[in-house]
């Protein structure tokens, strides 16, 4: 149902100067069906990353806005359909 691999997505960190994230194909897939504009949206979750906790590291900033994206991916109805196969 999912495919395999990693979707990267550039963003502009807390200095400016651009980066990217990784985030799970399946998760990637279903970001885009379901808003607008993914790569405003891992934009956005990176910048209040950095507001609420600026002493996490780059790494773990990320780790923070991957985990929003594959909890926020798990909200499909794709997702759960899924799941339900298992």
């Amino acid at each position: 149902m999912f495919e395999e691999g990693k979707t990267a997505y550039s963003l502009f960190d807390e200095h400016g100067d651009k980066s990217t994230i990784t985030v799970e194909k399946w998760a990637a897939d279903l970001l885009q069906e379901m808003l607008p504009d993914v790569h405003e949206w891992v934009q956005e979750k990176y910048n209040l990353v950095c507001e609420k906790k600026p002493h996490l590291s780059r790494r773990k900033k990320g780790d923070v806005v991957r985990m929003l994206a594959y909890r926020e991916a798990e909200k499909s109805p794709r997702y759960a359909e899924f799941v339900s196969d298992l």
